[in-house]
């Protein structure tokens, strides 16, 4: 369980922008969403099957699917109301005792809790056989260029010279602006580092475009 978590952790990238000086991290998944997937997957499994449990990782999701469905009588509604019907209720003790497992019944909704304010919402899907989560990517497909109202004077004036030019050096900058070498180096980094700005080359040859 360890290994798999850290090598999901390995994975699970951080991206930031700008809101003026204020800089923003997000993860791509929660790690309070990927913890409690994983010990879903673990804890609540049919290991009366031989197979693996798998967990796959995609550039816009993680799915977690582990073998036996939901227990009879027990529909995804009930889960998602915090109902526990445990199928290997030694082990899942085992898993309380080691403090990985807190109340019976809250992994769904700690998940759900997670994704509240992001405009996303995890998927579960089941069979007779099988239950699968499926953890969406924070930042994929996220907008690369920030919202007009988040960028300043100066970092609209570059992406019109961008648009204009096709591409541009941090010379473009220091004209446009009436800046010092110092001053549009940095500006183009932190645009580059938002995702406004798309950064190829490097020293003398470095240029920034637009993303498509």
């Amino acid at each position: 369980m360890n290994e798999v978590f850290e090598y999901i952790d390995l994975r699970n990238q951080t991206h930031s922008t700008y809101n003026k000086l204020l800089r923003l991290d997000q993860r791509d998944y929660p790690e309070i969403a990927v913890r409690e997937a994983l010990l879903n997957a673990l804890v609540h499994r049919d290991y009366a099957y031989s197979d693996s449990t798998l967990v796959s990782i995609y550039d816009d999701r993680i799915e977690f699917v582990s073998l036996g469905g939901l227990l009879p009588g027990i529909s995804i509604n009930d889960i998602m109301l915090g109902v526990s019907a445990c199928r290997n209720p030694k082990l899942a003790y085992v898993f309380y005792r080691l403090a990985l497992i807190e109340i019976y019944g809250t992994g769904m909704q700690k998940i759900m809790n997670a994704y509240t304010a992001s405009g996303r919402t995890p998927q579960i899907r089941t069979t007779d056989h099988a239950f699968k989560i499926i953890l969406p990517n924070l930042n994929a497909n996220r907008p690369l260029v920030l919202r007009d109202r988040e960028m300043s004077e100066d970092e609209r004036a570059v992406l019109d010279l961008a648009r204009t030019q096709g591409k541009i050096a941090r010379r473009d900058v220091e004209t446009l602006l009436d800046t010092s070498q110092t001053s549009a180096g940095r500006l183009l980094r932190q645009m580059a580092e938002a995702g406004s700005l798309l950064q190829q080359g490097r020293g003398k040859n470095t240029r920034y475009l637009i993303p498509q």
